[in-house]
């Protein structure tokens, strides 16, 4: 199972959702208002040497 993050358009709300990645793709519902969501690229930091470097790619903005 991995967690992915979701964005609901009509609350404007980010959201987790733990599930196995052959549904990774497939919407969730929000858990505020329950509409689809749809899901975002999730950033992360990764450890290189001594330090933690952001990843290169830029991330992707919200809609607005």
């Amino acid at each position: 199972m991995a967690i992915y993050e979701f964005f609901c358009a009509q609350c404007r709300a980010v959201f987790e959702v733990r599930r196995p990645m052959t549904e990774a793709h497939e919407a969730a519902p929000c858990p505020k208002c329950g509409s689809q969501g749809q899901k975002l690229v999730s950033g992360f930091g990764s450890k290189t040497g001594s330090y933690i470097q952001a990843p290169t790619k830029p991330f992707r903005e919200l809609p607005s």
